[in-house]
């Protein structure tokens, strides 16, 4: 069957297939009731959506699940055969302990090719529909959002909306704010508002045919630079609906790009990054001429915009950019920790499930994704390489696997 593989190989390569098919059923099932909460509580997605939502949510937890689970098979497996003394009785028939790695070897060799296929293809796919399906409702949307965060606020939106409480279809305590502009001092930016209104209560209702946002509410508290107005009449106007919340925008979110999609994506971002540095340049220029001192304030604040934008830029760009390195170093752990799993299992020495998890698997993970966070975190924030914050937890396990493997074969 396999022609590198001998009858024992092909013994052990079949038992980390079935362990790894139950362990892989059992926590992609504890990792779907998670994903399934956290999805209905961002989204507001009723319990018929979310029915409909779990086969396409099924592809996003298997590149977590894929890893781990390939880890327990090959602590579980290696401890049996180290508990049974086989692996004793493999080296004192001369067999060199390099070759029942093979089946462990092979296993990590498809889990991160399956896993590496799934992230490139159906999973970007999945996860179109399922954001397609909840913008399909963008004032539930809404009311999670501000249910979750209490506010709503984004970089392409002029206005910010806070409110204490959601209480169904009720906003409590409502705040709107227009922003102005952005004032420089020694602390750095602030944005400044045109105006503040202050509803005790108020309703969003969202407008599909206009794309805004109406909040609604019996009496504003509306106070701007110049007068403070409480009136039933008095309103703030219609907010536009940001593009995060329209269909169109879902194909241009990194989670949704499929691999093909990733560089043209990047080539987009950075054309229009370039746009804007060109506006800025000729901005700067402008108001190095202008004598009019007003306009010329004018124009030393709107620089301060174009800082802002290009830091938005500039994160998109990293976002990007992670999908292209994190997608194949999550594929990749797969074979690293079929790799470390081997030795570890076998100096353990157990055969049940329980001392695996906590001698084996639970440590390993505990290091692992730690610093795979946590790189991540880092790249992302632009404080270090992409490259090197993605990377640097498969580098060290990798490491690790192969110092503890020519440690058990030299012993």
């Amino acid at each position: 069957m396999f022609p590198l593989m001998g009858m024992l190989n092909r013994m052990i390569f079949w038992e980390l297939v079935k362990v790894f098919l139950l362990s892989l059923v059992g926590v992609t099932g504890i990792f779907l009731t998670l994903g399934i909460g956290k999805l209905a509580s961002d989204y507001g997605l009723t319990p018929g959506q979310v029915i409909e939502v779990i086969p396409l949510l099924i592809p996003a937890m298997l590149p977590y699940t894929i890893p781990t689970t390939t880890l327990f098979a090959s602590c579980v497996v290696y401890g049996r055969l180290s508990n049974d003394n086989e692996v004793v009785a493999i080296k004192a028939a001369g067999v060199n302990l390099y070759t029942i790695l093979r089946p462990a070897i092979l296993l990590g060799l498809i889990t991160s090719t399956l896993t590496l296929i799934l992230s490139a293809t159906l999973i970007p796919y999945t996860q179109t529909q399922i954001q397609r399906r909840a913008m399909e409702d963008p004032e539930e949307v809404l009311y999670a959002t501000l249910k979750r965060e209490r506010r709503l606020t984004s970089p392409q939106l002029k206005y910010v909306i806070y409110v204490k409480d959601v209480q169904g279809k009720r906003l409590i305590d409502v705040i709107v704010k227009q922003k102005s502009a952005v004032r420089i001092d020694e602390y750095g930016p602030h944005v400044e508002y045109d105006f503040v209104a202050r509803a005790r209560e108020a309703r969003l209702i969202v407008d599909m045919e206009t794309r805004t946002i109406r909040i609604d509410a019996d009496e504003w508290v509306v106070a701007d630079k110049n007068s403070l107005l409480s009136s039933a009449g008095a309103k703030p106007p219609e907010i536009p609906l940001p593009d995060s919340y329209d269909v169109k925008t879902i194909k241009t979110r990194p989670a949704t790009l499929e691999w093909t999609e990733i560089d043209p994506r990047l080539a987009e971002l950075n054309a229009d990054r370039e746009k804007l540095v060109a506006d800025r340049a000729a901005n700067a220029r402008q108001g190095e001429v202008e004598t009019d001192l007003i306009l010329k304030d004018r124009l030393i604040k709107e620089d301060a915009n174009y800082r802002e934008k290009l830091k938005e830029q500039d994160r998109q760009i990293r976002n990007v950019r992670y999908e292209f390195h994190n997608r194949p170093a999550l594929s990749f752990g797969c074979l690293v920790f079929a790799l470390i799993g081997c030795p570890v299992g076998i100096w353990a020495n157990r055969a049940d499930y329980l001392s695996t998890f906590v001698i084996c698997f639970l440590p390993t993970l505990l290091v692992y994704y730690p610093m795979l966070l946590a790189g991540s975190g880092l790249a992302r924030d632009g404080k270090v390489p992409m490259f090197v914050g993605v990377w640097i937890a498969n580098v060290v396990l990798g490491l690790a696997a192969v110092l503890l493997t020519y440690r058990l074969v030299k012993r």
